[in-house]
Order: C-alpha cells, then sequence, then structure tokens
C-alpha cells in the first residue's frame, strides 16, 4: 500500500495586517515576498472520493472530498508561497470518458461523453481566480496513478444497477462493484485507457482554463507506477512493467496542451510513482519533447520513501524490519535522493519540480532531514510543493500536515511552513507560549515561549512576574532559524494567583504572548467567594483543561477576526489550559461552502445578545472540530497531537447553551474518533439534556434528563465520568448517574454543536453555545459547581 492509498482508505482573506489577528512579523523587516523561490503545497482535497466512488454515495463534498477554500490561497501567498499544486480527480471532473458507448439513459445520469462536470470545473476555476487575486499560480495535477475508474457499459450502453443521486451535489453510482472496472494507461490490443483520451482530458482543460491568470501549470499524471508488461492490458506486478508506455501517453497529453496553450509550464512525471530516486533509472524514454516542460519527481523522508512513516527512530534502526529493504534513514537522506533527480536534470538540460514531500512533525529530527532536502533543491532551481495541505478532514491532524491551526486568537502556521520559509530565506513569523497553570506552593511551573515561522535574527525578551514567586530566569532568547523556542519555570508561593507577562527587548519590536495566569490554590473552590473567575481558571488549570469561550469567536481561523453579530465563526482558541507546544487544542471550522455543492454545511454564526457572545446552531449547520491524531504502533506511536483524554479514562465536560424551542434534538458536544464508532456524546433529546457513552464494544450507557431545558435562558449541561461511576449534570444538579465501565478506546478529536464518527457527521442541536470546558480527571462535585456558575456567567 503506497501513500497515497494508505491516506485514502482512512478517509472514505485578508492581508497579514487583518483587523483583530495579532500580525505576522519578519525579523530584519523582510517582506515574505522578497525572493526567487518558487515554492507552495498541494492544496489536497479535491481528490479524497476515490475509495467509494461510483459504487456508493460516497461523492459529498466536506465528507469524502473537501474543495480549498479560497482564504486557503490567501493566507499561502501572505506567508509568501508562489505557487502550488492542486490535485483533482479525473473521475469527478471528466465523468465520462470520450468514446463511451453510453445509452442515453445512462448520459443523464453521468454526463456526456467526454463534457467536463460543470460544478467541478467551477470549483477549480474559483481556485484559479483565488490564486491570481493573490498573485499565485496553481498547477492542475491530474492525481489518478495513471488510472481511471469506471462503470461497466453493457451492450445496449447501460450500466446494471445505475442509481441516480439524491442530492444535486452527489454522483450516479451502481451498489455493484462487479459493474466497476479500473482502465491503465495500455498500448497493447484491448487497452483500457489509450493516449487518445488522455490526451482529450488534457485538450479540453487546456481549452478551458488555458491563458489563465491563476493558472501555473498542467501536472499531467500524478505518479504513475506498476503500467502493463509489454504487450500486456492489465497491471503489472511491481517492476515488471513496460517503462515505455507512459512516454506515448505523456507526448500525447503535450502535444495536445501545445496545441492550445504554448507558453504554460506542463509537468511530466515518471515511472515508480515519480520517484526522485528512480527517475534517471525508470524512465528511459525521457526527456520528451516540446517546450516549457518541467519534470516532476517525488520524494520523502522515511525509509521507502513512501510518505507513510512517520517514527524516526524506527526508520533510523539498523534493526532488520519486515518489509524493509532499503537502509536506514540518516538526516541527509532526502537530500542524497533529490541529489539523484538533480544531477540526472543537469545532464539532460531539462528542469525540475520536487511536486510532493513531507515533514513529519513529532521529532525534530525530520526538520533537519527536511531542511536539507529543500536547501538542495532550492539552491539548484527545482520548484518544491509540501505535502500535505488544503482543509479536508484526515489533513488536520496528519502527520504531514501543512494545514494552519489557531491559537492565542491567531493563526497557528504549520512546523514544515517555517522551516521551508528559512530555506527560501522569508523572514516571518509570530509568538506563542504554552504550559501548565497550576502547582502547589514551591513546585515548578514550566512554560515554553516560541515561534512558528522562520526568525532571521534572534529574539529577547523579558519575563515580567506579577505575584509571590521566583523565575528561573527572566530574559529569553528565541534562537533565529525556523521555529525556534525557549522555556522558564515559575515557583510561586503558596496560595497564590500571579501574571505572568511579556516584553520584547530588542529590534524588531514584536508581538508577543498574551499575559497568562498560574495558580497555586490549595482550595480553588474556597476561593470562589473572593473571585470565581480566578477560582474556575484554577481548577481548569488544575486540570489542564480546554475551555472554548465564543467571546473569542473569530472568522476565520486564517487570519480572522472577532466575530460580529451575525459573522460566521470558524475559530476559538483554547483560553484554558489544556494545549501545549505541538499540541493546540483550537476549535475550527473549515467547511467550504463557496460556490457549487456545499451540501449544507453552513459553519456557525455569532449572536450577540445581553452583550454577551454566543454561536447559533440551526438546522443543517456544522460546528466547530478539534480534530487530533490517533497512535499507530510501528508508523507513529507517539503523536504530540492528542485528545487529552479516552472513553475508558476519566473525564468531564460542561457547556454552557440555550435553546429557543421545546423540542431541539442534536449534539451540543463530542469526543470521539473520526474512522470509529465509539464516542461520549454530550446532547439534547427534545430539548431534554441527555449524555451516552458507546465503547469499542458496543457497550451504550444514556443518562437523560427529567426535564426540558428552560427556553431562551443560559443553562449548563455536563457530565462527569470515572472507571465504575458516570453522572449527569444539569445547572450545577446531578440529575441522573450509572456504575459502567468501559473497553478501552482512544479518541482522536473533540467538537462542539455537532458530532463526527464511523466517516459521518451527526447532526446538531438547534440552540446557542456559549462556552465550554472539558478536561481528563475526576473534579469535586463543588469543583465542577464552580465550573458551571463560571462558565454560565
Amino acid at each position: 500500500m503506497h501513500r497515497r492509498e494508505f491516506l485514502q482508505s482512512a478517509a472514505a482573506v485578508a492581508a497579514l495586517g487583518s483587523p483583530g489577528a495579532r500580525p505576522a512579523w519578519g525579523a530584519g523587516g523582510l517582506d515574505a515576498k522578497a525572493h526567487a523561490a518558487v515554492m507552495g503545497t498541494n492544496l489536497s482535497g479535491l481528490e479524497w472520493a476515490a475509495p467509494g466512488l461510483r459504487h456508493s454515495l460516497s461523492s459529498a463534498p466536506n465528507i469524502h472530498f473537501t474543495v480549498p477554500r479560497k482564504a486557503d490561497v490567501a493566507y499561502l501567498a501572505a506567508c509568501g508561497f508562489t505557487k502550488n499544486r492542486l490535485p483533482v480527480q479525473w473521475e469527478l471532473l471528466q465523468p465520462m470518458l470520450p468514446g463511451t458507448p453510453a445509452n442515453p439513459a445512462a448520459r443523464k445520469l453521468i454526463g456526456e461523453p467526454g463534457s467536463f462536470h460543470a460544478g467541478y470545473a467551477a470549483h477549480v476555476t474559483g481556485l484559479l481566480d483565488a490564486h491570481a487575486a493573490s498573485g499565485m499560480r496553481c498547477i492542475i495535477d491530474l492525481h489518478n496513478y495513471a488510472r481511471y475508474q469506471d462503470f461497466k457499459y453493457q451492450a445496449d450502453g447501460s450500466v446494471l444497477g445505475l442509481k441516480a443521486a439524491p442530492e444535486p451535489w452527489l454522483r450516479p453510482y451502481t451498489p455493484d462493484k462487479a459493474q466497476l472496472q479500473t482502465r491503465i494507461f495500455a498500448l497493447a490490443d484491448g487497452a483500457s485507457l489509450s493516449p487518445a483520451q488522455f490526451a482529450d482530458f488534457w485538450r479540453r482543460a487546456a481549452s478551458l482554463w488555458g491563458g489563465h491568470p491563476g493558472l501555473g501549470g498542467y501536472g499531467l499524471m500524478n505518479e504513475p507506477h506498476e503500467l502493463p508488461e509489454r504487450g500486456g492490458i492489465v497491471e503489472s506486478k511491481r517492476g515488471r512493467d513496460d517503462l515505455m508506455i507512459l512516454p506515448v501517453f505523456m507526448q500525447a497529453a503535450i502535444d495536445a496542451v501545445r496545441a492550445i496553450d504554448t507558453a504554460t509550464p506542463i509537468y511530466v512525471g515518471g515511472n515508480e510513482w515519480s520517484s526522485a530516486g528512480a527517475v534517471a533509472s525508470k524512465n528511459p524514454g525521457y526527456p520528451l519533447r516540446g517546450a516549457g516542460l518541467i519534470y516532476e519527481v517525488h520524494s520523502y523522508l522515511d525509509r521507502r520513501s513512501t510518505g507513510a512513516a512517520f517514527d524516526w527512530d524506527t526508520e533510523a534502526s539498523v534493526k532488520k524490519t519486515p518489509g524493509y529493504q532499503a537502509p536506514p534513514i540518516t538526516p541527509s537522506t532526502g537530500r542524497e535522493r533529490i541529489q539523484v533527480a538533480v544531477d540526472w536534470a543537469k545532464a539532460k538540460g531539462v528542469r525540475l519540480a520536487l511536486g510532493e514531500i513531507g515533514m513529519p512533525v513529532d521529532d525534530p529530527r525530520w526538520a533537519e532531514s527536511f531542511k536539507n532536502t529543500i536547501d538542495l533543491a532550492l539552491q539548484n532551481g527545482v520548484e518544491v510543493y509540501s505535502w500535505l495541505g488544503g482543509n479536508h478532514w484526515p489533513i488536520r491532524s496528519h502527520p504531514l500536515s501543512h494545514a494552519p491551526g489557531w491559537h492565542q486568537n491567531q493563526t497557528l502556521e504549520p512546523l514544515v511552513s517555517g522551516v521551508m520559509k528559512a530555506s527560501a530565506g522569508i523572514a516571518q513569523a509570530a509568538l506563542f507560549d504554552d504550559g501548565p497553570g497550576h502547582a502547589a506552593g514551591g513546585k515548578p511551573v514550566t512554560i515554553t515561549v516560541y515561534a512558528r515561522g522562520n526568525l532571521a535574527r534572534p529574539v529577547r525578551l523579558s519575563v515580567i512576574l506579577k505575584g509571590k514567586g521566583q523565575l528561573s530566569k527572566t530574559q529569553l532568547v528565541i534562537p533565529a532559524g525556523p521555529n525556534g523556542q525557549d522555556f522558564f519555570s515559575c515557583v510561586l508561593a503558596d496560595n497564590q494567583v500571579a501574571v505572568i507577562s511579556y516584553a520584547c527587548d530588542s529590534p524588531p519590536l514584536v508581538a508577543v504572548p498574551p499575559p497568562r495566569k498560574v495558580f497555586s490554590l490549595a482550595d480553588p473552590v474556597a476561593h470562589a467567594a473572593t473571585s470565581l473567575g480566578d477560582a474556575a481558571l484554577a481548577i481548569i488549570a488544575r486540570y489542564s483543561a480546554c475551555k472554548w469561550d465564543l467571546a473569542d469567536g473569530h472568522t476565520d481561523y486564517l487570519l480572522g477576526a472577532p466575530a460580529a453579530n451575525g459573522q460566521p465563526v470558524r475559530a476559538v482558541a483554547d483560553s484554558g489550559y489544556g494545549s501545549r507546544p505541538g499540541n493546540a487544542m483550537e476549535m475550527v471550522n473549515w467547511m467550504n461552502v463557496d460556490g457549487l455543492g456545499a451540501g449544507g454545511m453552513a459553519p456557525p454564526l455569532m449572536r450577540l445578545a445581553g452583550g454577551r457572545k454566543s454561536m447559533l446552531h440551526e438546522a443543517g449547520t456544522s460546528g466547530l472540530w478539534c480534530k487530533k491524531s490517533v497512535p499507530e504502533a510501528g508508523v507513529r506511536p507517539n503523536p504530540q497531537s492528542r485528545v487529552p483524554y479516552n472513553i475508558d479514562d476519566a473525564h468531564f465536560a460542561i457547556v454552557a447553551a440555550s435553546v429557543a424551542s421545546k423540542d431541539s434534538s442534536g449534539l451540543v458536544f463530542q469526543a470521539s474518533q473520526a474512522e470509529e464508532d465509539h464516542a461520549t456524546e454530550l446532547g439534547l433529546v427534545n430539548s431534554r439534556p441527555q449524555v451516552r457513552w458507546t465503547d469499542t464494544r458496543g457497550r451504550r450507557v444514556e443518562l437523560t434528563g427529567p426535564d426540558r431545558l428552560a427556553l431562551n435562558k443560559v443553562s449548563s449541561l455536563g457530565f462527569t465520568a470515572v472507571p465504575g461511576a458516570q453522572t449527569l449534570r444539569v445547572n450545577s444538579a446531578v440529575v441522573d448517574s450509572a456504575a459502567a465501565t468501559f473497553a478501552p478506546g482512544i479518541f482522536g478529536q473533540m467538537l462542539l454543536g455537532w458530532g463526527f464518527r464511523s466517516y459521518y457527521p451527526q447532526g446538531g442541536f438547534t440552540g446557542n453555545i456559549y462556552g465550554a470546558i472539558t478536561g481528563k480527571g475526576a473534579p469535586s462535585g463543588d469543583e465542577m459547581a464552580v465550573l458551571e456558575r463560571y462558565l454560565i456567567g
């Protein structure tokens, strides 16, 4: 199973000075675009529907695939990137190949032979428009591996079992998988996919998009592999494919494009998954005839260069591992692979692009290896495109993700972006801090201050403590380079509420992280009589809990501004103590509702009433999502990005919410795993509070309140769970309880206002959410009551 198959089997704006955003900045004042590197990311999402395509309804936008948003493009441009690669799915763009002998009934449902699907083509056009508006360019990448998933057409032109999709944004399908076929590039008699059909696609694409100011290239075919043997028409065993099939197809496409568009670059992938290390040995037919050709190679940093293994120690081990024939990796592995391609390109006198490369995020040794590779590529004029950008839901927690997050009310730049900026000489970064907030008097609390992005020069900060205690140091230095950090410890006297703040000591003056409170209260509940707010925050800190307050609601996690009444809410930062470096507990919404095929998943809207902000959830509204990772032995055993608890752990949650009708039903909060069915869910049934646990063995425990919530009044809904005891709480009272023990089950996400499990969304309630708190542990009843009073406000 190669990288893309591995991924897909798991998944059946403003400029930098935006109002309300703490601005990103460049040490030394460098403009983010003042560099010559051609560099960007793969805006993945449009191609993810492949696994269920044509044999199920697995073609829903924002569920089975996601169109990258215009805001994604604008943010990348603001970071200094110049060109992106846009993977598209052949079958979704051209649903019926030219020459297909389909009857009128099949053509009515699927489309006319050769024609592009208007809605899907509009998505591509919209993204080209966004690139042009942002001063960027975009490569259209046909992401099909030299294959095409098609229906089988009968002699009368019909497809057995063909069904119309129930919604306009879905595609027709047949539930009978026997009525599907996988076509593959071949030249022998009986070939199922011909050079003429391939050329037809690119002739239509060039006719439609040639000359568009946002178009940066035609990516002819992503990662061709295991093509037929000489004289064959079916997939070969690896290593026996006819290496001369691909050049014939590529030349046909080049000629088709150049007959229409003589100027736009054409990106030509090679045999063996376009491997950088194999470009010289597996492509005897290259270079091809034509002007403006750029040869595209892919390379990953793991032992087999698959992009599907992320544990440095495993990949670097000299111990023989089943299935691993390649040597252990070193910090120079990626560089050595790219050197092979650079040497080949120089010998052939051709240009080169590194179309895919990823940087695993859980170990800094990957960053060193990645930077070594990118440095070599850019020094040799090689274009670079990271894998994996975009905003489809599996991307958010992927170990190679280039998806931005949201923290401390500003965009959190992905780690890979900072390393790429460093290689390209882009000086631009933002500062954050994270760490625990509670310790007994005399015990240390350690705080890390870190940059996301790249610094041209070190930044010096003063640390200021207001309260009785001591700091391990009062001066911090964030080093030059990508994603640097420094840390300090704070030891408080007994029963203190202290405030830590920062000041920038050296030019350029930079935006520092916001002040943070730290606590050494022995009895936070008793302190509630003095300050309810400090008492609640001390309890939140004690349990390293997350807190999301809709007063912090922003219009976007991409350089968004504070959301005003009636504006969408796409980002709420953790204002509690659940976040750590590499694990910001943001609540965000990345659903794309632009243009055709939105599928009724609009983000919630901000509501301001009585001076208080809340998030309005209506029928068909999506919610907010904190998507995290799940450990996988031998692949990613210790991800940094984790939900704070699992179903079998002690855990709790409280949500402040209101309803306007007596029949509101649906989820208010969920902790779950997107690909599995186990979950902890807090919600309403006809406005009666309910909490439900479903474990990995199918055991289900459900607690329900006896009364409906009072209409138009802020109420607290909550639960506690420890092995052998669970409670449902409403307005600080226990209204139902159970005594269950749950089978172990890992959580990989938390959601507000809706849910998502077993690859599909679950509907949210109708009403308003004002804030939420959740964490690991078992707060006492008195501690829960303090949190509930605080959250209700």
